[in-house]
């Protein structure tokens, strides 16, 4: 490869009714999580600044970025997004690069007017396209188990008419989670918390070696209100004098911890 390599990203179909389209809009929840899960799909693994030299250009039809890629660098997003044409072959590919896929594959099953492309105007791979048919599938050899987490973040948008859910950027991640939910769990909020953050109580799959979490469920969402009542503090007052109750000198219990007294 002697000339940069154009790789093209393209976002395609409806959202709320309207169509996708670099010049009349991309609702902007969506705009972030596209662009960047383009770049974590060139970037891959590499650690490197590699993005640094790259060029994106932006076209009309549909959301379209094409990255050009400079002759030698990332030659293994090629040789990965080749393999794709083998649905069997995701759990081959870069691991961040597996995500990415997996995770438009899953967006575009909760909203199915979306779809998902990756092309080479030159053809050096086969083109890859996300739709709500797509059957990616990586092996699963660990046995995931039912757990239960209280997230705290951003809500990025909500709803959805066919399969309602949830977006969240949880505090001190980039990432994006999508919480399935019913329509009456949002319908029963009382404001609008898009773009606000909130407490959300899920439920959720876990990978016991791993820890990685997947098919979040919504149980329970509020907004979040760091202030602590009177009666939230009393009640936690409460607690530690009860459990304290059995120590007649605190002091002395610590230090007895700590080896004795220190002078």
């Amino acid at each position: 490869m002697t000339h940069p390599e154009t790789v093209e990203f393209a976002l395609d179909g409806s959202i709320a009714g309207q169509r996708v389209s670099a010049s009349e809009g991309v609702p902007f929840p969506r705009f972030l999580e596209f662009n960047e899960d383009v770049q974590k799909y060139v970037q891959g693994s590499d650690e490197r600044s590699v993005l640094r030299d790259l060029k994106v250009q932006i076209h009309e039809g549909s959301y379209l970025l094409r990255v050009l890629i400079p002759a030698g660098l990332l030659s293994s997003l090629i040789s990965d997004t080749a393999r794709l044409a083998d649905p069997a072959a995701i759990g081959e590919i870069d691991p961040n690069r597996a995500k990415v896929m997996l995770r438009w594959q899953e967006r575009a099953r909760s909203e199915p007017s979306l779809t998902y492309a990756v092309r080479s105007p030159s053809g050096a791979f086969a083109p890859v396209i996300i739709t709500k048919d797509s059957t990616l599938r990586r092996e699963e050899r660990a046995q995931w188990v039912q757990v239960e987490r209280t997230l705290i973040g951003e809500i990025t948008d909500w709803g959805g008419a066919q399969s309602p859910n949830i977006h969240l950027r949880p505090r001190n991640s980039r990432e994006t989670l999508i919480v399935d939910a019913s329509a009456e769990q949002i319908r029963a909020q009382r404001e609008n918390l898009v773009f606000h953050k909130a407490i959300v109580h899920v439920r959720a799959k876990q990978n016991p070696r791993t820890g990685e979490l997947k098919d979040y469920r919504l149980l329970d969402l509020r907004a979040y209100q760091p202030e602590v009542s009177d009666e939230r503090l009393q009640a936690l007052f409460e607690k530690g004098a009860k459990a304290w109750s059995g120590v007649p000198d605190a002091g002395a219990w610590v230090e007895d911890l700590r080896g004795g007294a220190h002078v």
